[in-house]
């Protein structure tokens, strides 16, 4: 009972940088954030798992165009802010062979969750990092931080990438990462809601 009113955000940006899809498509930023959300979202939908914690998704527009989504979503939560467990972002998880982990420094308790599933289960590089950008904030996930909600943001590396370039297509994408990942997190969300 004391755990139901805490949420775990798990969240995504829709928009990409390109005004026209055929140069820039966004397949890496941020197509391939929202695909390992969706699938995170449909496990957890699939399998009658009971939670203590609530999960809540969280598909952000106009990232690209100053985070603007986020923005609206921390001056008007849906359930207020202190409730927030921590908030999983996903920001260009398509392309690579390594996870990086914005802010995993600043919040150990909550990285670990991530580590000890990585370590059970997808055995990727992972590579914690601190996180101090949130005055110029260019992540959805630095609006949570600054409003004082503990955050994780995922990105993929390790490869050639064509971030914010023409040629952001889906043949750039490296599937196995980003299933990967989501089942990183699945395990992740699972752990954090019932501890």
């Amino acid at each position: 009972p004391e755990l139901k009113d805490e949420v775990i955000l798990v969240s995504a940006h829709l928009d990409h940088l390109g005004q026209c899809w055929e140069l820039i498509p966004g397949a890496n930023d941020n197509a391939s954030g929202v695909a390992v959300m969706m699938g995170m979202a449909r496990a957890l939908s699939d399998y009658d798992i009971r939670l203590k914690r609530s999960v809540m998704f969280l598909a952000f527009g106009a990232e690209e165009q100053g985070i603007v989504g986020s923005k609206v979503y921390v001056e008007s939560p849906s359930l207020p802010l202190d409730q927030s467990y921590v908030l999983l972002n996903l920001d260009g998880v398509g392309v690579g062979n390594k996870i990086g982990v914005v802010a995993g420094k600043n919040y150990p308790d909550r990285y670990n969750y991530v580590k000890q599933a990585n370590d059970q289960y997808t055995h990727r590089y992972l590579n914690p990092s601190k996180f101090l950008n949130v005055s110029r904030p260019r992540l959805d996930a630095a609006r949570f931080m600054k409003a004082g909600v503990p955050i994780l943001s995922f990105y993929a590396y390790g490869a050639p990438s064509v971030y914010h370039q023409p040629g952001d297509d889906v043949d750039k994408i490296t599937p196995e990462i980003m299933e990967e990942l989501s089942q990183m997190l699945y395990m992740t969300v699972i752990e954090m809601a019932n501890r």
